[in-house]
Formats: structure tokens, sequence, C-alpha cells
């Protein structure tokens, strides 16, 4: 039997997940604001109820993609609340609006999102050090504060860290652990 993290045997869908996708790195603008959207919309709830919503929240959040949600309108917005297909938490789906579109003005201003989120990532990688992970989560937080990104706190952005690759937090008897190193 694989060894795996232990929260991926609590559900098929948290398997799937921790195998295919969680601390894969990626660089993929559109991936990593994925990732981070779903940070926000996890924060209160379960990981596995907030992969349930996922399909429906792709669907209904344009993949995700910020140039097409940094344009909706009011009418689309009051929509989104309404949708019962979606986590319909008010404050967390004007986070994401808020978010694609100040990422989409920093774009404008040829800023990468990736290129703020892996900016001494290889040190995070290979280091490991609790203080310095610390540090990093805490400086990136205050960046895409001070940006304009809205709802991102320690706890969200670690998670995202987590998810995007950044940080490399599988079980260390965990055999994605060595596999993404």
């Amino acid at each position: 039997m694989t060894e795996r993290c232990a929260w991926a045997a609590k559900s098929t869908q948290l398997l799937l997940y921790h195998d295919l996708e969680w601390g894969v790195p990626t660089r993929d603008e559109r991936q990593l604001f994925e990732n981070l959207s779903l940070e926000i919309f996890q924060a209160g709830l379960n990981w596995q109820l907030v992969l349930s919503y996922r399909p429906a929240l792709r669907e209904a959040l344009y993949d995700f993609d910020p140039e097409r949600l940094a344009l909706l309108t009011r009418e689309q917005l009051e929509a989104l609340y309404g949708n019962e297909t979606i986590i319909r938490n008010h404050q967390k789906i004007d986070a994401i609006v808020t978010n694609a579109k100040v990422l989409v003005a920093l774009h404008d201003l040829d800023w990468s999102f990736s290129e703020a989120v892996w900016a001494n990532a290889v040190l995070l990688r290979q280091v490991h050090e609790a203080d310095v992970v610390a540090r990093f989560n805490a400086d990136l937080v205050h960046t895409l504060s001070h940006l304009g990104f809205k709802r991102i706190g320690l706890k969200s952005c670690y998670a995202f860290l987590q998810a995007s690759g950044v940080v490399n937090d599988h079980d260390t008897g965990c055999y994605r652990r060595a596999e993404l190193l």
C-alpha cells in the first residue's frame, strides 16, 4: 500500500486531489488565481465541500479567468449571489471579483502573479525551515493586501502556497513528497 498524507484517505475525491493536484508546482497565472480563489472559498469550510463545489464554481466563474471576472456587471454578480450550485458567500464572491480586477490591472503594468508567488520559492522548497516559510508567507500576504487583494490571510495564503506547490508539505512518509521535490 502506498503511503499518503493522512487527510487524503478521507474520501476518493480527496485522494484524487492529493495524488493528482495538491502540491504540484504551477506557474500558470490562471491556475494560481483558481487556487487562491478556492482557498478564499474554503475559509471556514472543509476542503471536501469546496472540492464538491469546484466544477460549478469553475462554470459560474468562467474557469477562474481573471479577465472575464473583472468585467462582471452588477447583474451578473447578483446572479452569482443567487446561484444555488456554488458557495454563495457574498463577501467571498466579491473578494474574488475584486482580486480579478486587481490582477488584471497589475497585468497591464507587466506585473506577474506567478513571479511574485514564486520569488524565493527555490529557497523555500530546499530549506523548508518553518521560520523562513512563515516569513515568506507573511511577506506575500502583506504584498498582496497592499496591492488590493481581498480576504488574503496567513492561513489562506499558506494553504494556497501548499496547493500550488510553492511549499512541499506532503507528510515525510508520503510518496508524493519525494516526487515533487
